[in-house]
């Protein structure tokens, strides 16, 4: 142990004696361990921390599925979470819930709020207590006492002041009174940290009919037991389905067509499944910059240890063992990595600081991400790797130095173990040159698959838009007219806002994140045997909706005002379930019908062009039909409104159109259709931008790792291009030397960066798209402009070296 300590001492002497290697070398360390610990704290909060509840490794999320629909996850109905809730033994606990939104006017301007409505089982499930008060149980699952709610505690701070005595009294949700029971804690974000209340989902005995299997609109969350596993559970999910099979003869052949039944995932698995590749290449990312990080700071070891050659050697001759000076040396590196650790920590902290000042939020708010001692652990054994990765590079030097030959040339420049640094330190700088084309590639991959995807055509034109929510209240609206009424006198004042040039309503807008989708049946068509019944998208819209959007009518007509209750009901579908369906017959004039076959029949009117309405670099696989809101109104509406002005700057007057006729009626989530598509692209978003910072930060490592060899190789090379200037070479053959030196590392780092990238195409090729992983034109531009950031750094050792004085350098040599 002393002798450790002294050696740590001796290292803190020698590298105080030269500030400004030191200050180099930590700064170069802190900058790579600083984006490890950055992305590393959001892998660790993401994937390995425990979520914010208590054993919620046991927790699943379950699901429905119609993997022959083309529906691999759907919503759960109320009986099959009985069925599964008393016939599943792997489950401990469970609890169904829905997302809902309500009219807050109560203590201010009235405000619309995301809530959920869940079962009485759902708090102690994700076993969770109140902040304040307490939660609703079993008894105000029964209608009639379900009038009560618990807040969320940023609701609570936020609209209410943090005012304990808000507990026991009623606020008005939806013109309706609901008691106030307790507050939840501020880390309770269940299941999204937009929810901002809870309120008893109450079973009615219509919904708790068989009749309503298939009314699938809620999600259902369990709890293993101690010995369960998903496995298991999944098992058991199976046998009741197919006990239900037996139970349900008509429905069985459905079933069976579809491909119906139950899903578990994990629920950290449902949070973040889709982001777990991104995080994970991220962090090789980062681990490749560290490693530049490292081969820069070898090399400076190398040139230091290069210019301790004497020094070494005389310690040698005089007695001290090749494991006293490899076991100094090591601690010079160990103190370094530990001072670029500690720098690191500081810049992971901002890092992760300024991914939340830059709105880069991989977790979408779901988990905190810290710097906490898992994370400052992980920061300590990436140091310790670190050191021990770059400082066995002098160790292996010092121990190829022959002590003899060292001391018998002198100064020990062009010793014979210069050769050989020479090449050790070239290698390592091809190396990061190979690297940092590898990561610049790759950035440059993942800008162009954004920029295709901003160019993208969704199937209407998005620019100029403004969208809106409205949520009308069952018991003010309880009859269509008045939602009629209400909608058509908003959209008579939004239509008359300065620079609207068109308004229609929608009931789910394009990349919202809302869908609804139901079976229908097609008249004078029959499904083959084992061929699932037709399932598509469905819309609720206006007669202006089509035309605001700039969605292309290919056939037929859209509605008009005539398409009211009590006319012949019509419907416009898409050109995908026109072809499907009708591919050598006009598909307008023929019915459809929803409900099954024996359903109300639609007419089909029109056929407009296929919409994205969740991902742009996915293709519409999943037909959509459109039907009129005057002859089916929904209180649940989106304003869709075209604007020849910034569509933002629509955002308050169209609020104020609203209240104008509805005081009590809030708009919420009004969003700019940029937005929305923005939205869906967020994950390429965060994995370019951050690929694109990671590129530059290593291409500024290898750019100062090439400068820094060619300045050591001109210094070492001094009495070298002095004799040459001194035969007649002019300073333009001496630039153009050591310039082609630099040259020929570039070329060699690029030849080496091609086949890596190579090697890299296949991690990166399921998130390209508009370009292939091996783009020649990205390869090539990422090459040159490389290389002539490699030349530019070069430049400044070859003008020094064409500058030298022959004499002088002769003289000084």
């Amino acid at each position: 142990m002393t002798a450790i300590v002294q050696d740590i001492r001796f290292a803190l002497r020698k590298l105080g004696r030269r500030p400004g290697f030191a200050a180099l070398a930590v700064f170069t360390l802190a900058l790579g361990i600083g984006a490890n610990t950055a992305i590393f704290s959001v892998v660790h909060a993401v994937l390995l921390a425990p979520l914010p509840y208590s054993d919620a490794d046991r927790l699943v999320q379950v699901w429905n599925k119609y993997p022959l629909m083309n529906l691999p996850q759907a919503s759960v109905s109320v009986p099959d979470y009985l069925d599964r809730r008393s016939g599943v033994e792997s489950f401990e606990e469970s609890a169904l819930y829905y997302f809902d939104s309500f009219n807050l006017a109560d203590a201010g301007p009235p405000e619309r709020v995301i809530g959920v409505r869940a079962t009485a089982s759902l708090f102690p499930l994700v076993r969770t207590a109140p902040a304040l008060g307490q939660v609703f149980g079993e008894p105000e699952e029964e209608l009639g006492r379900e009038k009560v709610v618990v807040l969320s505690h940023d609701l609570w701070q936020g609209r209410f002041g943090g005012d304990r005595a808000v507990v026991g009294r009623d606020l008005r949700l939806d013109g309706e009174p609901y008691r106030v029971l307790g507050v939840m804690p501020a880390a309770f974000r269940f299941p999204s940290p937009e929810v901002k209340l809870w309120t008893p989902f109450a079973f009615t005995p219509e919904q708790r009919s068989d009749d309503s299997r298939g009314r699938e609109f809620s999600q259902m969350l369990a709890r293993l037991g101690p010995d369960a596993s998903a496995a298991a559970a999944q098992a058991e999910i199976d046998a009741v389905h197919e006990a239900n099979k037996e139970r349900f003869p008509d429905s069985a052949t459905f079933w069976n067509n579809s491909g119906f039944g139950g899903m578990v995932v994990p629920y950290r698995e449902q949070l973040f499944g889709e982001i777990e590749p991104v995080l994970l290449l991220l962090q090789g990312v980062v681990g490749l910059v560290l490693l530049i990080a490292c081969v820069n700071v070898a090399n400076l070891l190398l040139a230091r240890v290069h210019d301790r050659q004497k020094e070494l050697a005389v310690r040698t001759a005089l007695g001290a063992g090749r494991f006293t000076l490899a076991r100094e040396l090591m601690a010079e590196s160990l103190v370094l990595a530990l001072s670029g650790a500690a720098a690191g920590v500081w810049l992971g902290v901002l890092g992760t600081r300024l991914l939340g000042w830059l709105g880069v939020d991989p977790t979408a708010g779901r988990v905190d991400v810290d710097v906490d001692l898992p994370v400052l652990a992980f920061t300590l054994g990436v140091a310790l790797a670190t050191a021990l990765v770059f400082g066995l590079f002098p160790v292996v030097y010092q121990w190829r130095l022959h002590p003899n030959a060292v001391l018998k040339e002198g100064s020990g420049r062009g010793a014979s173990a210069g050769a050989g640094a020479a090449l050790w330190r070239h290698g390592l700088v091809v190396t990061e040159i190979a690297l940092a084309m590898m990561l610049l590639v790759g950035a440059g991959l993942l800008v162009r698959t954004f920029a295709a995807l901003q160019n993208e055509d969704p199937g209407f034109t998005r620019e100029g838009v403004l969208t809106a929510r409205v949520s009308l209240p069952d018991g003010k609206y309880a009859e269509s007219d008045a939602v009629a009424g209400f909608f058509d006198r908003a959209l008579e004042r939004v239509r008359a806002l300065p620079g609207v040039t068109g308004a229609g309503i929608v009931s789910s807008a394009p990349f919202s994140g809302m869908s609804s989708s139901g079976s229908y049946s097609v008249e004078g068509y029959a499904p083959g045997a084992g061929e699932s019944a037709p399932h598509g998208l469905i819309r609720i819209v206006d007669e202006e909706y089509f035309r605001t959007l700039d969605v292309p009518v290919l056939q037929g007509r859209t509605f008009t005002a005539a398409d009211r209750a009590g006319v012949d009901a019509v419907v416009v579908v898409d050109r995908l379930l026109a072809d499907k369906y009708f591919p050598d017959a006009d598909p307008i004039g023929r019915r459809i019908s929803r409900g099954g076959p024996d359903g109300p029949f639609f007419t089909i009117v029109g056929v407009v062009a296929p919409v994205k309405v969740r991902q742009l670099d996915q293709p519409v696989t999943k037909e959509t039909i459109y039907a009129s809101f005057r002859q089916r109104p929904e209180r649940n509406m989106t304003f869709v409104v075209r604007t020849s002005a910034d569509p933002a700057s629509l955002a308050q007057p169209l609020r104020d159109a609203v209240l104008a006729v509805d005081p009590e009626q809030p708009t919420f989530d009004l969003l700019t259709m940029e937005e929305q598509v923005a939205g869906s692209l967020e994950t390429r978003r965060v994995s370019m931008l951050l690929l694109v910072a990671f590129g530059g930060l290593a291409l500024v490592l290898a750019a100062v790792g090439i400068y820094g060899v060619l300045a050591f190789s001109v210094g070492r090379r001094v009495r070298e291009l002095g004799t040459r200037m001194a035969l007649g070479a002019s300073r333009r053959d001496i630039l153009g030397l050591v310039l082609g030196q630099g040259l020929k590392l570039t070329l060699a780092g690029l030849a080496a960066g091609v086949v890596l990238t190579l090697l890299l195409a296949r991690f990166l090729a399921a998130l390209l798209f508009g370009v292939a992983s091996h783009d020649p034109a990205t390869l090539g531009a990422v090459g040159v402009f490389l290389a002539a950031v490699a030349l530019a750094a070069c430049f400044r050792p070859a003008w020094q070296a064409s500058r030298l004085d022959p004499m002088n350098a002769l003289r000084d040599e």
